[in-house]
Parts: C-alpha cells; structure tokens; sequence
C-alpha cells in the first residue's frame, strides 16, 4: 500500500529564509511540537546529499513513529527530497516558489507504512491517518512561521491527492 499526500504552506517570508529553516532539521525540534529529536548518524557531502538523521515523531493519534531520512537532492532555496526508511518507506519532497506575499512551501509524502498494524488497517483509516499528516503538517507551517517571527497566511490541503493502493 502507498499513502501520498500533498500539502501547502504560504508563509510571509522569502524562500532564502523559509530554506534557512528547512536545511537545519536538527532544529527542528525547537518548532516542530510532534518531533521529538533528529539525530545526524551520516553527514552528508555538497547541500547535504546523503546525510542520514533519524527522526522521532508522535502525532496527534496514540501513536509515534522513528523515521531515518537520508538527503536525496538539493538545490538551495528551492527544492529537498529526502528518502524515508523506518516505520515508513518512501520519498518526501519540499519545494519552494516566492510568491507574492512571501514562499509557497510545497510538500509533497509518499510513502507505504512498514508497521503491520498500519498496512492491516489503512483501507479502514485511511481518512484518519490523513487527517493525522495534516495536523502534524500544520503544526509544522504554523511552528515554521513563529520561528521566522512571519504570519502563516494559509496552510492547505490540496484536493485528490490521498491514495492507497
């Protein structure tokens, strides 16, 4: 089974200062409030390219989850897609384009769940566990925006983009 979901975040800042925040995942703890740690365990070579850092979540549902991302490219301040092993296994995408009130931050996840429970249970929960990726994203846009001290003029969830198969 694969989960993809895509989200928006509009921030009133420019991409170059949305980037600062974005390329320091170790931070990320201090604004993300369902990330727990990020542990660097392989530095990475040119705009971190395969970097390794584990991950610690939990989530607005009783349960957590331990994700290793690996940097897969980069190309400062627009684009970072990183593959996901652990709980989970796929490839997230972060893309960013200035627009007129500051960046659009694009986030796009597609992954397929390891944990037996998750995989027996995602044609039932699915809706769930979306609603469960775009609390936590949410939690992201806004924690991003009182990290850079800028508004979050909107976070959406684009339409038709939920897939199991």
């Amino acid at each position: 089974m694969k989960f993809q979901l895509v989200s928006e975040w509009h921030l009133a800042a420019p991409p170059e200062a949305v980037w600062a925040v974005l390329e320091a995942p170790e931070e990320w703890p201090r604004w993300w409030p369902e990330i727990r740690r990020v542990q660097l365990l392989q530095a990475g070579g040119n705009d971190d390219e395969g970097a390794v850092r584990r991950t610690w979540w939990t989530s607005r549902l009783p349960y957590g989850f331990v994700i290793d991302f690996t940097t897969r490219a980069s190309e400062k301040p627009r684009m970072l897609a990183v593959e996901a092993d652990g709980d989970l296994h796929g490839m997230g995408r972060w893309e960013l384009e200035a627009i007129p009130v500051g960046t659009r931050v694009r986030y796009t996840w597609q992954v397929t769940p390891l944990k037996a429970w998750m995989r027996w249970l995602a044609p039932l929960l699915s809706p769930l566990f979306a609603w469960n990726h775009h609390a936590v994203m949410k939690d992201g846009a806004a924690g991003m925006a009182g990290r850079l001290s800028v508004e979050l003029i909107d976070y959406r969830r684009l339409k038709g983009n939920q897939t199991w198969t």
